[in-house]
């Protein structure tokens, strides 16, 4: 578990900083910022991978170990059906109750959950009509205003695609030859953010064709 948390972090903490730098200031529709980014190692050949298991909870990524309030599982059963059901899609065959002897599977996706707080900043300066003390007429002092400060919080999901032939990969790229993640603003009502987290599932593997069967 720890070294699956590790190898998570090497790639994905760095994504979800530069995806929210994508995040303007000021949000009007919230999915127009959903977003499905795919990592793959160029050299891996996916017509080696016939079955597939996926580990039955979603583990939420905390920097301190407490639960987070801004995950939910109440989206964790529909996450590990939509991965499912692209994998089934693609070819693939799932290994129900997998072992690591007699009934291993060639892939296993482990699938994580996090949050970003993001905060911004914003001043107003306000001009009046009317105002004839300093400037031109009709305009108010200009160095005049004040400031505020928002924020809104991003859920971050990520698929870790596990060839479960490298017991120890050394390298990141050897042992998870695909990884996925889904990347949105935790806002809206409970319907939308389901039918948004299982849209953008769906669209990391329309970005994968080559794990097609």
């Amino acid at each position: 578990m720890k070294r699956t948390r590790l190898l998570t972090a090497i790639f994905i903490l760095p994504a979800v900083y530069l995806l929210t730098g994508c995040y303007p200031d000021k949000i009007d529709y919230v999915d127009e910022y959903d977003l499905a980014i795919t990592r793959v190692n160029e050299d891996t050949d996916f017509s080696v991978y016939n079955t597939f298991s996926v580990i039955d909870t979603v583990i939420h990524i905390t920097e301190d170990g407490e639960d987070d309030n801004n995950l939910s599982r109440g989206n964790d059963e529909l996450i590990l059906a939509k991965i499912r059901s692209n994998m089934l899609d693609m070819g693939f065959t799932e290994v129900e109750n997998p072992d690591s002897i007699t009934n291993r599977p060639d892939l296993v996706l482990a699938v994580s959950a996090t949050t970003t707080d993001i905060y911004y900043y914003y001043n107003y300066y306000p001009y009046y009509w009317g105002w004839y003390g300093w400037g031109y007429p009709g305009w108010g002092y200009p160095g005049w205003g004040w400031g505020s400060v928002g924020n809104y919080t991003i859920g971050t999901l990520i698929i870790d695609m596990w060839d479960t032939a490298v017991d120890e990969p050394e390298e990141f790229e050897v042992g998870i030859p695909w990884t996925g993640v889904v990347d949105g603003l935790l806002s809206g009502s409970t319907s939308s953010l389901t039918q948004r987290i299982g849209t953008q599932i769906d669209q990391l593997f329309i970005q994968s064709p080559y794990l097609q069967l």
